[in-house]
C-alpha cells in the first residue's frame, strides 16, 4: 500500500501502526496551538529546556485517530517512549520539502522569446 503524505508506519509489540498527520490532523493542532503552530515549532530551542509532553502526546494521539480510532491513550505513550523523535517524524512527513525541479543547466531555461534568425 502506498504511503500518503503525513503518514509514518511504526511497529509496537509486533503490531504495525499507520500514523497519519494529514490536513485534518494539522487543522486540529492549529486549533489548539495557533495557525503557525508556534508551541510546536519553538519546542526544544533552549539548551536545558524540557519538551512539553502534552504537546508531543497530542501529536501522536491525533496521528493515530485516522487508522486506529479505538487505540487507547496508553498506546501514544508507549510509541513516544519507544521513539521520542516520532512527533518530529510525523511533522516532517506532513510538511515534506518541495522537490526540486529536474536539474538543468542555467543556460537551458527558455526566456519566452523566440531566437532571432541569422
Amino acid at each position: 500500500m502506498q504511503m500518503l503524505t503525513g503518514e509514518v508506519i511504526v511497529q509496537h509489540q509486533g503490531v504495525e501502526y499507520r500514523l497519519m498527520l494529514g490536513l485534518r490532523g494539522i487543522a486540529k493542532l492549529q486549533d489548539q496551538y495557533g495557525a503557525r503552530l508556534d508551541p510546536i515549532r519553538n519546542m526544544g530551542q533552549g539548551e536545558d529546556e524540557i519538551p512539553d509532553f502534552n504537546v508531543l502526546l497530542n501529536i501522536v494521539d491525533i496521528a493515530l485517530e485516522r487508522h486506529h480510532p479505538n487505540a487507547g491513550a496508553d498506546l501514544s505513550e508507549h510509541l513516544l517512549i519507544e521513539d521520542m523523535a516520532l512527533p518530529g517524524k510525523l511533522l516532517k512527513a506532513a510538511f515534506p520539502e518541495a522537490k526540486p525541479a529536474a536539474s538543468k543547466p542555467a543556460g537551458d531555461k527558455p526566456s519566452g522569446k523566440a531566437k532571432a534568425r541569422r
